[in-house]
């Protein structure tokens, strides 16, 4: 054994005693959205005798508070690749590839948790939604309005086509902000909505989490947000167009407003070559009326749809 070797042995001896000798490690290595989601893997390893998971992520307080996860470490993807070559298990349960060739995200049609659960080996039954774990004390100070509601309108994010037009969320805002206090959270570039608290850039994680409990709903598109709103028992309304398939990435609790068109869904990330058609079809008024619909039933729970791991993968119907 080289002595490169034998220090690179040593430096994962000594990583395995920090961490307890994990049982699993899991590391996805991308956004926010996507590190919440492997708390469902982890919920779902632990329900199956698993006893302790450890997280690598840059987003420690997605889990905090979290019952399935022992511990969250800051390191990278050399790390897990260590860790596997001296034998424990770390999960890597990335859903899809990039081809930035044709701009397009590759991946089963299949729901994503179904995929990320199903390279974890698991077997039997799964929820399909991320969990997330507020305090009493955050989520009562994330109750800004008796009646909040909360707006994302990413209008100069990198993926272009996942983007609806910063005026139509202005004029569903306007055409609701008689029933609900509208908050708006997002980065600092994100465009403004009129009228909303203005909390862009403001917040950190769990204080939108807190604030995203609290809202009779959530407005926005397919990312992080939606699958936050889920994850504390929010209901959303997510203008999806004709990038993704809302049953391969959203949720059953949520009204998905999807644009039909017969290059849909595409899963490219910015190109488009039909002038963003499927989204220019999605009315302001077929969005507000998916809105007030999602507020008329606040308070209720949330549906969950399963998905079964044992036998071949079936597409998201």
């Amino acid at each position: 054994m080289s002595l490169r070797d034998e220090i690179s042995r040593r430096l994962a001896q000594f990583q395995h005693l920090r961490m307890g000798c994990p049982e699993h490690a899991i590391f996805f290595g991308a956004g926010l959205g996507d590190d919440l989601l492997c708390a469902t893997v982890a919920r779902e390893l632990k329900q199956r005798g698993a006893r302790r998971i450890v997280m690598f992520s840059q987003y420690a307080s997605l889990f905090e508070g979290n019952p399935d996860v022992a511990a969250v470490y800051d390191y990278r993807y050399p790390t897990v690749g260590r860790l596997r070559h001296w034998g424990y298990s770390c999960i890597v349960p990335q859903y899809a590839r990039y081809d930035a060739a044709t701009d397009r995200d590759v991946t089963p049609r299949a729901h994503f948790l179904e995929i990320m659960c199903r390279q974890a080996g698991m077997l039997g039954e799964i929820e399909l939604r991320p969990y997330f774990y507020l305090t009493a004390a955050e989520k009562e100070k994330g109750r800004l309005a008796p009646a909040q509601a909360v707006i994302h309108s990413a209008g100069r994010a990198a993926m272009k086509n996942k983007q609806w037009a910063p005026e139509r969320y202005q004029a569903v805002a306007e055409a609701l902000k008689e029933k609900v206090t509208w908050i708006q959270l997002g980065t600092a570039n994100d465009p403004p909505i009129n009228g909303a608290i203005d909390l862009r850039g403001r917040t950190t994680l769990r204080e939108s989490a807190a604030i995203v409990a609290n809202a009779r709903v959530l407005l926005g598109e397919a990312g992080f947000l939606m699958h936050l709103a889920r994850a504390v028992e929010t209901r959303a309304v997510i203008v999806y167009g004709g990038r993704e398939d809302p049953a391969v990435s959203g949720y059953r609790a949520h009204e998905n407003i999807v644009g039909r068109t017969p290059c849909s869904p595409c899963w490219q990330r910015t190109r488009c070559d039909f002038g963003h058609e499927c989204m220019r079809m999605i009315s302001v008024e077929e969005v507000a009326a998916a809105v007030q619909q999602q507020i008329d039933r606040y308070g209720t729970p949330l549906e969950t749809e399963r998905a079964s791991l044992d036998g071949p993968m079936r597409e998201a119907a």
